[in-house]
């Protein structure tokens, strides 16, 4: 939505195809349309100094004529505070005005304005009803911000089958989130059950007017059989033009591919290089898969120092598996001084989070007294909460360690595991070692 008030700041009807001096000389001629034109070079800087003030005298030159483009337009002046005081009152009139008169840019700025409270009080029912005018007006925009209402009940009951309705109407009209959005809501059943080969139509439809996500999901969908028959060429074909787009999710599947030999010849050299690529633009998971790679010297020269560097950059991210990696290096001094404390930390803060290994590390740091006081009840804690994810070792640990414990500990430790909730923890930032 943020990308739609975006959008609405300043597209009006295009400027006249005529020089700045035709259509000045049409302007103080009284022109409306011309004086229109002449707000929108003004405020666009448009063969002439940019002029906010001047646009706006422009806009209201315009409006004594009853020109509705131009009232949308200083609505929307007062909402942003361009050439006037920011003024939401004064905006929504004007908006108000042109939307009355079945201006659709109106209607669906009224629908951003009161849904994301933009310089007003947030009214998400009184911005469904500006966007529900503007959508069944046919604005693909509203018809989708329409349909993510639905889908998330924000200001009208909520509503799955309502939803998609509007969704198709607007990628129909080619809209390409829109299209998108009907892909993974279909792929992934969200509120309606799942369709593959619905989820497969729509992407295909993004795919072609070159969108690296849809191109990416068409590809997943050839490589793996889903809703249309499996081919692996083609998957990869697309895959590959996805991450062409510097696409990272891409980037980081061709790296996949080419590390275990999915449709095309294994080569972990090349997939260091998807991974670098992809871990470059800020992808937890990649940066975590070129960590493994350094640290385990696979297509690439064994090197704990960029090991660790790489787990740095996703531990900070929170990732968790970053976060267990970074803290077995500081735990056992590979490519860094050893820092039991700090391990510690990233340990806790993956384990918060839900992770089996790192709740089994933590255990382990607790019944030896590494980086933390010795803590039976903690270590039990810790281990039966990675043992009931599944967690092996955890799981025939347990019976270790409950066998060392007085049965008030083994009491207490179960009653901590079934209190645990996961939690999201903040950023784990670990300097690295001068």
């Amino acid at each position: 939505m943020l990308l739609l008030l975006a959008g609405l700041v300043c597209t009006a009807a295009p400027l006249v195809a005529r020089s700045l001096k035709e259509t000045r000389t049409e302007a103080e001629q009284g022109n409306a349309d011309a004086q229109h034109a002449m707000g929108l070079r003004c405020a666009k800087g448009d063969g002439l100094p940019k002029n906010e003030a001047a646009a706006v005298e422009w806009f209201r030159k315009a409006i004594t004529q009853g020109h509705v483009d131009a009232q949308r337009q200083l609505g929307m002046c007062y909402l942003l505070g361009t050439g006037v005081p920011q003024d939401a009152a004064e905006a929504v009139k004007w908006l108000r005005l042109a939307a009355a008169q079945n201006h659709v840019a109106a209607m669906k700025q009224l629908g951003v304005c009161y849904s994301l409270g933009s310089s007003m009080p947030k009214d998400t029912v009184e911005g469904v009803k500006w966007f529900r005018q503007a959508a069944e007006r046919g604005d693909a925009d509203a018809q989708l911000e329409l349909g993510m209402a639905y889908f998330d009940g924000e200001g009208v009951v909520q509503d799955a089958a309502e939803a998609v309705k509007w969704f198709r109407k607007a990628a129909e009209q080619g809209d390409l989130n829109a299209q998108k959005l009907l892909g993974t809501t279909y792929a992934q059943g969200l509120r309606v059950p799942p369709d593959l080969g619905e989820a497969v139509k729509w992407y295909r439809k993004a795919a072609e007017k070159e969108d690296p996500e849809a191109q990416l999901r068409l590809g997943m969908a050839y490589s793996l059989g889903a809703g249309v028959p499996q081919d692996l060429k083609q998957g990869i074909s697309l895959i590959k033009k996805s991450a062409a787009q510097k696409y990272a999710l891409a980037q980081l599947e061709m790296g996949e591919c080419y590390m275990h030999g999915a449709g095309v010849p294994k080569d972990p050299a090349e997939a260091v290089a998807w991974y670098r690529k992809a871990a470059e633009q800020g992808d937890v998971l990649a940066q975590t898969k070129l960590a493994v790679a350094y640290f385990e010297g696979t297509g690439v020269a064994q090197n704990s120092v960029d090991a660790v560097g790489w787990f740095r950059k996703a531990a900070e991210q929170n990732f968790p598996i970053a976060q267990v990696g970074l803290g077995s290096c500081l735990l056992s001094g590979k490519g860094v001084p050893k820092d039991e404390a700090q391990a510690m930390k990233l340990f806790r803060a993956a384990a918060e989070q839900g992770d089996a290994d790192a709740q089994f590390a933590l255990s382990l740091m607790y019944e030896k007294g590494e980086g933390v006081d010795k803590h039976p009840v903690e270590a039990l804690k810790w281990c039966r909460l990675a043992s009931q994810q599944g967690h092996d070792i955890a799981f025939v640990h347990q019976a270790t360690l409950e066998a060392t414990m007085t049965r008030e500990q083994v009491i207490e430790a179960v009653r901590l595991e079934r209190e645990w909730k996961p939690t999201k923890m903040e950023s784990t930032k670990v300097e690295p070692a001068k």
